[in-house]
């Protein structure tokens, strides 16, 4: 967080908000860590998260995946794709291309 972000923070009360995200590609070992590239899931939260992505770069978060189970890891924004995260956790995860998880 640089110092503008810092600042603005006090002015502007911003409420978390859930987005929803779509696992593209899943990278993960047999019993390493994992890795899974995320986009939005619809048309209508692509800025939004593409704008969420640009901040949070680097973060350590949490998702849940539909069946409640909470995923801990640090996204990345893939810089040559607009609107692409990767997400890395230290455990495998048990998730496929085209599963919804969800952040806030």
């Amino acid at each position: 967080m640089n110092r503008r972000q810092f600042f603005l923070s006090f002015v502007f009360q911003v409420k978390p908000t859930t987005l929803e995200l779509q696992v593209m590609e899943v990278f993960s070992g047999s019993d390493g860590p994992s890795a899974f590239l995320v986009h939005h899931s619809s048309d209508a939260t692509r800025s939004v998260f593409a704008q969420w992505l640009r901040v949070h770069d680097g973060a350590r978060i949490a998702c849940r995946l539909r069946n409640g189970m909470t995923i801990n890891g640090q996204i990345f924004r893939v810089k040559l794709c607009f609107g692409r995260g990767l997400l890395l956790t230290r455990t495998p995860v048990a998730i496929r291309a085209g599963d919804l998880v969800s952040i806030n």
